[in-house]
């Protein structure tokens, strides 16, 4: 018998496919132990390394956790925190915590969205 264990596809939708909300409790999981801190802007240093490679994936996904931080529908996938390397998780920290503070103007986050989205568009051309 040849048989294959298949979930139904609610069911892996579910497991892989996280809202903005939980795809950020998962970095804060695991930047909870990052002790480096991130001199300057966290979100100049966002949209700089968007703006940098746009090719790579961080940058992708950077652009996308900008774009739902101004609330643009952006869904996200529970491996891709793993997508992020050392120098990315501060900076993912720092922006998180600059987010909590209210640091950052509601201007400033859509300007960011904006220029990260444009560099993206811009690569993809």
């Amino acid at each position: 018998m040849n048989a294959t264990l298949e979930l139904p596809m609610h069911t892996r939708s579910s497991v892989e496919t996280l809202s903005f909300r939980m795809f950020i409790e998962e970095l804060r999981a695991v930047t909870r132990d990052i002790t480096d801190t991130l001199a300057g802007n966290p979100l100049e240093a966002a949209v700089k390394a968007v703006c940098r490679n746009p090719a790579l994936i961080q940058a992708r996904l950077l652009t996308r956790i900008l774009a739902a931080y101004v609330g643009r529908s952006a869904s996200f996938r529970r491996a891709e925190v793993a997508a992020f390397d050392h120098q990315h998780l501060v900076l993912l920290a720092a922006l998180m915590q600059s987010s909590d503070q209210g640091l950052i103007s509601p201007a400033d986050w859509t300007l960011a969205a904006d220029t990260a989205d444009a560099a993206q568009r811009a690569f993809d051309a």
